[in-house]
């Protein structure tokens, strides 16, 4: 029987307490991540093994969890995973979490999910994050800045990979870091399904 997605579960997943601008870490918002999740699943991309390449507090390998899928979460930042880590367990919710940083997952998985760094503050950090995802599953999802679609097709063309779909929608950073100047920004984004051709 397919489960439903307990969106409650999900809109009440945490956000950072601490923020990290090093490492970009923005919360994705609740819709976007339900979007996400849908897309994936309508596909039957959240049957198999997945994975959330920079989990952070852990709101997309919690939302595919809630469905039932075989998630794991990656993360450097120890306390983002500490908060990620303890709302799963107090929702009995099996994922996988680990303290790993991404150049060093050799697993394969059969969905990528992930909201990496756009790169802003670390430029190429999002390349990272795309060639290991292409090296190690079949389906990626992930979103990326609108102002970088060039670059983004081009870099998954040339590291065997297809562009199957996008999907723009407004993304709303929220005020979280000390640079910040509005409450809110909104950036043009893409949510892109990738294939690895490999």
């Amino acid at each position: 029987m397919e489960k439903r997605l307990n969106y409650k579960l999900l809109q009440n997943s945490p956000e950072f307490k601490n923020p990290k601008p090093e490492l970009e870490q923005y919360s994705t918002p609740v819709d976007i991540a339900l979007e996400i999740i849908k897309h994936a699943n309508s596909l039957g991309h959240l049957s198999g093994r997945v994975v959330d390449l920079g989990c952070g507090t852990g709101r997309l390998a919690i939302g595919a969890a809630i469905l039932g899928a075989d998630v794991t979460g990656y993360e450097i930042d120890e306390e983002a995973l500490k908060q990620a880590r303890n709302y799963s367990k107090k929702h009995d919710l099996s994922i996988t979490w680990s303290n790993k940083a991404i150049e060093n997952i050799e697993e394969k998985y059969d969905t990528v999910i992930m909201n990496p760094p756009f790169g802003s503050q670390r430029p190429g950090a999002d390349r990272i994050f795309l060639k290991k995802a292409l090296e190690i599953s079949d389906n990626i999802w992930s979103i990326h800045m609108a102002e970088t679609k060039k670059f983004v097709e081009k870099f998954v063309e040339l590291n065997s990979g297809k562009v199957v779909s996008a999907y723009e929608f407004n993304f709303p950073l929220k005020k979280t870091m000390p640079f910040h100047t509005k409450d809110i920004n909104n950036q043009k984004a893409i949510l892109y399904h990738i294939a690895s051709l490999r």
